[in-house]
Order: structure tokens, then sequence, then C-alpha cells
């Protein structure tokens, strides 16, 4: 198993209990792997982790609205390139919590 495949096991746990933000996953990979590591890096990490989670079927990912979950009302494909797309064209790091939120349905 890959280590991003790994962190999704341990996400995909979290997520049956919790919604899970992608910012956590940051903040924890940051954490473990320090500060040699940059955006695009942790970021591309994540990216994979992201995808790994969705192979579940009963795991969604979507936004925190008002304080409520909001599921992407998006095609599985268009959501790897919406997550693709938008994560990897950042230039921080995410540390927003009310997006790319993972839960299950």
């Amino acid at each position: 198993m890959s280590q991003q495949s790994d962190m999704a096991d341990v996400a995909y746990q979290r997520v049956k209990s919790a919604p899970l933000p992608i910012a956590h996953l940051i903040r924890e990979l940051r954490a473990k792997w320090g500060v040699d590591f940059g955006v695009s890096s942790v970021h591309g990490f994540i990216r994979e982790v992201a995808y790994c989670l969705l192979v579940h079927d009963d795991v969604q990912v979507g936004d925190i609205a008002e304080g409520r979950f909001v599921p992407w009302t998006l095609e599985p494909s268009e959501v790897e390139q919406k997550i693709d797309r938008d994560l990897m064209s950042m230039g921080a790091f995410l540390d927003d919590e009310t997006r790319y939120v993972f839960r299950r349905k």
C-alpha cells in the first residue's frame, strides 16, 4: 500500500464517526513531514488521499455553509477535477475547515 492509501484508510475510519475537513489532514501531514515540504507537495499528497476516500460509496464531499453540510452535486469525475484544479492552484496551505469536507452519506 502507498502512504496515501494508508492515510486514506485512517481518514475513512474517522469519517465514519464525524465529518472530516481536508484542512485537518493537511495540518496532520505538515506536522508529520515538517517544514521542508511546500504547498504543492502537501496538497498533491492530500489530493491522492481524497481520491482514495472517494472510492468508498458511502463517502461524499462538500462544504459547510451556515453550519450545515452541503454536498457537492457533481459527477465523480468532476469531483476529482474540482479537487485537482482548486487544491493544486492554491498558493498557501488550505486551513479553511468549511471547505472540502468529507462525511458519510
